[in-house]
């Protein structure tokens, strides 16, 4: 079994280089869980080490589909930091950059674990869009490769906030690409609703005993497929009741 350490710095290189790596978990079929978030939890040191300053954290593979299509059956949870937000990330920098339209939520309060009303943490909710970007070939992982690869997150832009609505659930959601209409859904293909990848969050730092600060952003999950990011692709995700969020990436040259 491969030290963290040693997986944290072959992850590390392989980002830096713009390259990707055959995950892990094919030749050491018994990494866990535990052994993804210590990677994990060394690649989040070195970034704040670096200078990096913790944003956020965001929720993956919060829909049966996307488990299956992943071959990872639980919500997996990673970090974000300030080199990620809009503006701050080069696109340009990633190796197989793919987007998914979200739903974020800013918190109201500190997070450190279940509360009786998760409701009571959320100071505003947005559309968002992440930019995701995996050190495994193809996408090709396992639940311990991508945990320690930190669920893929790459950037993130948020959409205007707003107040949390009595019923987020129901709404319809579109998602286009390229100015075509790719998805009609609703943000209830998030756990069945959003609010539920927050509470997974809270058990997740409670178990953890970490707490998220409040002011953090909070990326629920995608409400449908990532697609890949290449030079030129636009993008907008709409969800009703809520202000659009479009976005292009710079074509090449």
């Amino acid at each position: 079994m491969p030290a963290p350490t040693v997986a944290a710095r072959a992850l590390a290189s392989a980002r830096d280089e713009r390259r990707t790596l055959e995950r892990f978990t094919a030749t050491e079929p018994d990494l866990d869980e535990a052994w993804g978030l210590a990677v994990q939890d060394l690649d989040r040191a070195a970034r704040l080490a670096a200078g990096e300053r913790v944003t956020g954290a965001k929720l993956g593979l919060t829909s049966a589909p996307k488990q299956q299509t992943m071959g990872v059956h639980q919500p997996i949870v990673g970090f974000l930091t300030d080199a990620m937000a809009e503006g701050a990330f080069d696109v340009d920098a990633l190796a197989q950059p793919r987007i998914e339209p979200e739903v974020a939520f800013v918190l109201a309060v500190d997070l450190g674990g279940p509360v009786a009303d998760v409701r009571d943490v959320v100071a505003s909710v947005c559309v968002a869009l992440e930019v995701l970007d995996s050190r495994w070939t193809g996408y090709r992982f396992g639940l311990a490769d991508v945990l320690a690869d930190n669920t893929s997150a790459a950037g993130y832009l948020l959409g205007a906030p707003a107040p949390l609505p009595d019923d987020l659930r129901g709404r319809e959601a579109r998602w286009y690409v390229d100015g075509e209409l790719r998805s009609t859904t609703t943000p209830a293909a998030i756990l069945g609703d959003p609010l539920a990848a927050l509470a997974h969050l809270a058990t997740h730092l409670g178990r953890r005993g970490e707490v998220l600060p409040a002011g953090s952003v909070v990326l629920a999950g995608a409400m449908t497929d990532a697609v890949p990011l290449l030079p030129g692709t636009s993008v907008r995700v709409e969800v009703d009741g809520l202000e659009p969020l479009a976005w292009t990436r710079p074509a090449a040259g």
